[in-house]
């Protein structure tokens, strides 16, 4: 079955209960398979309603995470308060779009800056974008291979260190 991931600590910093509760909705609203896996620590209440189509998975080791990524539908980071996002990262170097909350000006310009995904702040702009993710497959997949790009270009290692010490020398 298709599926949603969550990577990340589960608690309500996070947002996770917003993911929750919309994937909750979504399964009320509509007739669909869809999952949702979540990996990373943490405990949270899972709905009796939506038990069937979540997977708490924990940790799980870093190539079955990667796996698990690349065979996603997307990864939702519905976190409003991130200064960077690895977990965006890593999905968009793993081939798969994102899609994160209006609310984090991080993720939300990351997502702008990559054309790598999709950003919502309610409940029917979560349901449109996993309906537009569902519907245009190929246009997801170009998100994905644009993340990953945006990655390459901007946050590789040597390129990292030659921001530093062009800023440094500016001051």
């Amino acid at each position: 079955d298709p599926y949603i991931i969550y990577a990340g600590r589960k608690d309500v910093g996070k947002n996770i209960y917003t993911l929750l509760k919309y994937f909750g909705e979504l399964k009320k609203r509509n007739k669909t398979n869809l999952k949702l896996v979540l990996i990373g620590g943490g405990e949270i209440d899972i709905a009796e309603s939506i038990k069937e189509d979540v997977y708490d998975l924990g940790y799980i080791e870093q190539q079955d995470k990667y796996d698990a990524y690349s065979a996603s539908l997307f990864l939702c980071q519905p976190s409003k308060h991130e200064s960077f996002s690895y977990v965006v990262m890593e999905s968009w170097l793993c081939g798969r779009p994102v899609l994160v909350h209006e609310g984090c000006e991080v993720t939300k310009d990351f997502v702008l800056r990559s054309n790598g995904g999709l950003y919502f702040s309610n409940y029917l702009e979560f349901e449109g974008c996993i309906d537009y993710f569902s519907q245009h497959m190929d246009i997801a997949a170009q998100m994905g291979v644009n993340g990953a790009c945006f990655v390459k270009d901007n946050f590789k290692w040597d390129i990292v260190i030659n921001k530093y010490i062009d800023f440094f020398k500016k001051l």
